[in-house]
């Protein structure tokens, strides 16, 4: 936050040092946590397209604006997985190409490993990245396809290049050709290529999307060996809410290129005591009046069902409430509140 006028009169005296610290106000950002590795300040992106329009016996061009990002800011601390989540279109996919200066900004300002992205590059030296999909040559093997990119950059040793098929669990398969592996098998060869040069940051878009469920398994496996073991921080996009419940410290929700929200897991595991019950009755609709009038009890009636959310000890009160009042109770399912309890109440 700027200085006030006098506050910097008082601070620095002269006319000159005056102005030359208004000026300081002016230029200097933020400052951003120590251990932010990615930052973000009320950034914007708006993509125009242009379109051929037909009126009367001529075509006319004209133009459609859609803002991607709406003043977005965010922090990515060192060493942590952070996860983008949204509906498709939400703007994950922006975030993650202006942080690989894949496109530029319309506003604000983006920080990544201490260099603002926009006037210094030399950051991405030390940023591995998949952006929608792993670009491969289908006809080399996995062995094949690392070779090529490392030797765009100056080459490995053929020992780091095994330790990192290993490492992503295609040791076996490493001569096969990269058109007989399965999505789940393509992406971790993708990830063998991201983090070649062992990058401080990996970010990765929509890593999981398309996997059957032992390639989603073994994909936070190899993620949450690669943040553990070797520190790598990691942002990842997703919009599979368990997933992201189960990989990630933080996450960001965005809701038509805003982030409406930005939770710590750990944080909703030890704060929110509260638990949500399902009831199943032979009157739903008394029972959701009666509820209704309990303290400290949210209730909803949802296609016959009662949901119920309060404090475990407040479950035991319903059920005495329901049997009093003559209501059959035929089931009653208990679970916490997860991220897509919040990712509803927000979206």
């Amino acid at each position: 936050m700027c200085m006030e006028i006098k506050d910097l009169k008082e601070e620095v005296g002269t006319k000159d040092e005056l102005e030359s610290a208004i000026e300081q106000e002016r230029v200097i950002p933020k400052s951003i946590s120590s251990n932010a590795i990615i930052s973000m300040e009320k950034v914007s992106k708006v993509y125009i397209s242009t379109f051929n329009k037909i009126k009367r016996d001529y075509l006319k061009k004209e133009a459609a604006s859609v803002k991607a990002l709406d003043e977005v800011s965010l922090e990515v601390n060192e060493g942590e997985i952070f996860g983008l989540l949204g509906a498709n279109g939400s703007g994950k996919t922006t975030i993650i190409k202006l942080l690989c200066g894949l496109i530029s900004k319309d506003g604000g300002q983006i920080t990544v490993l201490g260099s603002d992205v926009s006037k210094d590059r030399s950051y991405l030296q030390e940023v591995g990245a998949i952006v929608e999909a792993p670009s491969m040559f289908k006809n080399l093997t996995g062995r094949e396809n690392l070779r090529y990119f490392a030797a765009l950059s100056g080459g490995l040793p053929e020992e780091r290049i095994n330790d990192i098929l290993n490492l992503v669990g295609l040791k076996d398969r490493a001569d096969s050709k990269f058109e007989t592996y399965s999505l789940g098998m393509q992406q971790r060869l993708g990830i063998a290529q991201a983090i070649m040069a062992n990058p401080k940051l990996l970010i990765l878009d929509e890593p999981i999307n398309g996997l059957d469920p032992d390639g989603i398994m073994q994909m936070r496996d190899l993620l949450k060996k690669l943040n553990s073991t070797y520190g790598t921080t990691i942002l990842i996009s997703s919009h599979i809410l368990s997933e992201m419940q189960e990989l990630c410290d933080r996450v960001a929700i965005l809701v038509k290129g805003k982030i409406v929200a930005v939770k710590s897991l750990k944080e909703i595991e030890e704060t929110d005591q509260k638990v949500i019950a399902r009831i199943e009755c032979d009157n739903p609709q008394k029972a959701f009046e009666l509820v209704e009038k309990l303290k400290d009890v949210e209730v909803k009636l949802v296609n016959n069902y009662v949901y119920v959310r309060c404090a475990n000890e407040g479950i035991a009160l319903v059920n005495k409430t329901l049997v009093k009042a003559d209501i059959n109770i035929f089931g009653v399912t208990l679970k916490k509140r997860t991220l897509e309890d919040i990712y509803k109440e927000l979206a």
